[in-house]
């Protein structure tokens, strides 16, 4: 086994392997595994090997060895938010307070009356004034009338200085035209006495009569006012010279006597008949029917003699207060 020819064809047979290995290396270049796919499988390797791994397949060279540690890399947005380019403005309704402050034009303006408006009739004791179509005689005889009588004997001023009916009482009608209002009473009084007159004759024996000639205007207001009227008239006395006479009081810038009232007088057994013609112009009235005034008719009494003072008054309204008009009566004109 050792002889020549035998090592002859063995060296012979080394040379034929190697140029056959030599050519099938030329025929396919080497295919290098990556070392950092561990998870392919056997028949990847062996498809590697024949040749039959897809192109499609190919296995990127850029990775790094398994060795080489690579450094973890920042996320980086993709798109930053752009914060908007125009602050929102408010709503175009927010009132804008005005620029300029209002000046007052007055600084003296009177701030605006109240209003003490209210019904146009008084709802006390009430009298009714029918129309007068005859006119009538004014000397204190009350006999041609024919006017509904009211009584006016309630105690409304010094009621414990009357001590019966036949100390002071009364009775009132009342009438009218276009021209007057007529007034008649037929009054009790035991003592006459009247030494008074002018401003003071209320300070004797004496009538009165207040009325409201605005009652709708002024219904709540409570005190008087220049629409309110108080008129006293005094009998007089013809033993002491003094004539029957009357006095406005009120309203008090046009005070004082007024001649222009009619007065009759009677005197009776018990007492005496007064008769009266207002006229219209007086109040600064145009009458018609169906208007309302408030009203009220009193008397006064003095039994001293002695001295001038007003003892009692009773009168047609037990409410009846001067200072307070709505304490008044309503007086109707009737057709």
């Amino acid at each position: 086994m050792n002889s020549p020819k035998r090592k002859w064809f063995i060296s012979f047979s080394v040379l034929v392997f190697v140029a056959i290995a030599c050519s099938f290396t030329a025929a396919r270049p080497p295919q290098v595994l990556p070392t950092s796919t561990p998870d392919m499988t056997m028949t990847a390797v062996v498809a590697i090997l024949q040749g039959t791994l897809p192109t499609s397949a190919a296995v990127p060279t850029d990775l790094p060895p398994a060795t080489q540690a690579v450094e973890p890399q920042a996320e980086i947005p993709t798109e930053t938010p752009i914060p908007p380019t125009e602050t929102p403005l408010p709503p175009t309704e927010t009132p804008i307070p005005p620029t300029l402050t209002p000046i007052p034009t007055n600084t003296n303006t009177i701030p605006p009356t109240a209003s003490y408006a209210g019904p146009g009739m008084r709802t006390g004791a009430s009298v009714a004034a029918v129309y007068q179509s005859n006119a009538l005689s004014i000397d204190g005889d009350l006999s041609e009338w024919s006017a509904a009588i009211y009584p006016a004997a309630y105690p409304v001023y010094g009621a414990n200085k009357i001590s019966a009916e036949a100390d002071l009482w009364a009775n009132v009608m009342v009438t009218w035209d276009v021209n007057y209002l007529y007034v008649g009473a037929r009054i009790k009084d035991d003592q006459y006495h009247q030494n008074a007159s002018g401003i003071t004759l209320f300070k004797g024996d004496s009538v009165e009569i207040v009325l409201d000639t605005d009652v709708g205007g002024d219904y709540y207001l409570n005190v008087l006012s220049s629409d309110d009227y108080q008129l006293g008239v005094s009998p007089g006395n013809p033993g002491k010279g003094n004539n029957p006479e009357a006095y406005l009081w009120y309203p008090e810038n046009v005070a004082g006597p007024r001649t222009n009232v009619s007065i009759g007088v009677m005197g009776t057994a018990n007492g005496y008949h007064i008769e009266l013609a207002i006229p219209w112009s007086l109040f600064g009235i145009h009458p018609y029917a169906g208007q309302h005034f408030g009203f009220a008719f009193s008397v006064s009494d003095n039994d001293t003699g002695s001295e001038n003072v007003q003892q009692s008054m009773i009168s047609n309204v037990p409410t009846r207060y001067l200072a307070q008009p709505m304490t008044w009566g309503d007086l109707t004109l009737t057709q």
